[in-house]
């Protein structure tokens, strides 16, 4: 178990099997989103038989049974998303609403192909979760890889979706700005993005996909951003305990604050500071 939090586990799944042949039917433990990191396994469900690997997105049932092959040997690596029932609705229902009302089985597609950008995301999370980032930071990294695996799968494309109408834009911006300013009044320390819906009366993956729809970033994005902008005004005045700018504004240390900051702006911290607090010398015409 490596995070819990918004009805998601976050497991990391490593299996040593050799080649193996079909074994018994399994019954998954939880509905879960599952995505390979290393290796390949063959399931079958429901009659159909798919190689898993890297490349893919797997959908499961809880209760559900399937069988398990090993054709190469090695085993697999995998980061399994354990999702609670009304979690596993509100993720299918936006792709497929008739999928929606049973949550016995809200994963009757059971793979697809992965893209870029849950790959990009999966290998993100697992950075911020190496690295201690805040619950707000992390909800929102887990909350865009469910919603974008599930998404891989059924296949949904954005742009065959109807334009919101005016209400549901503004309704969108009210709920931005109010999850920006609590987040500006914890900076150091930001609410989970779970706290914040319950907050704002709305489900916590509402709320990371209207931030992102209506700002164009996603939270954990925004929060990144304006830390290493406050960061950078705090730098330019003279900041000079480094550790205590990072400690002040959230990072966890030293490192995780020197790291997040040349992401940002190409350069560490100490060059930045002393880049932009030099002052021009004023020459002895210059008037004040």
């Amino acid at each position: 178990m490596l995070f819990e939090s918004l009805g998601v586990s976050v497991v990391d799944f490593r299996c040593y099997a050799h080649v193996e042949p079909e074994g018994p039917e399994e019954p998954n433990a939880t509905h879960s989103i599952v995505l390979v990191r290393r290796g390949a396994f063959r399931r079958t469900r429901r009659g159909e038989s798919l190689l898993a690997d890297a490349n893919h997105v797997l959908l499961f049932n809880a209760a559900e049974p399937s069988r398990f092959s090993h054709p190469v040997p090695g085993g697999d690596d995998c980061t399994i998303l354990a999702v609670e029932p009304h979690r596993a609705l509100e993720l299918v229902a936006r792709h497929a609403p008739g999928h929606a009302e049973d949550p016995a089985t809200p994963f009757p597609v059971g793979q697809g192909i992965s893209s870029p950008r849950v790959a990009r995301i999966h290998y993100e999370l697992l950075a911020l979760l190496r690295m201690g980032e805040t619950t707000l930071v992390l909800d929102d990294a887990l909350s865009a890889l469910a919603q974008e695996s599930v998404r891989a799968v059924y296949g949904a494309a954005a742009a065959g979706r109807a334009a919101p109408s005016a209400r549901t834009r503004r309704r969108g911006r009210e709920l931005v700005e109010a999850a920006s300013i609590a987040i500006h009044g914890r900076l150091h320390s930001p609410p989970g993005l779970g706290e914040l819906a319950r907050a704002f009366g709305c489900s916590p993956f509402h709320l990371s996909h209207v931030f992102r729809q209506t700002t164009g970033v996603s939270l954990r994005r925004y929060v990144q951003q304006l830390r290493a902008r406050i960061a950078a005004d705090r730098l330019a005045a003279g900041a000079p305990d480094l550790t205590g700018l990072a400690l002040d504004l959230g990072y966890a240390d030293h490192s995780h604050f020197t790291n997040a900051f040349r992401r940002e702006w190409g350069l560490p911290p100490s060059r930045f500071r002393a880049r932009a607090s030099r002052r021009p010398a004023r020459t002895a015409s210059a008037k004040p």
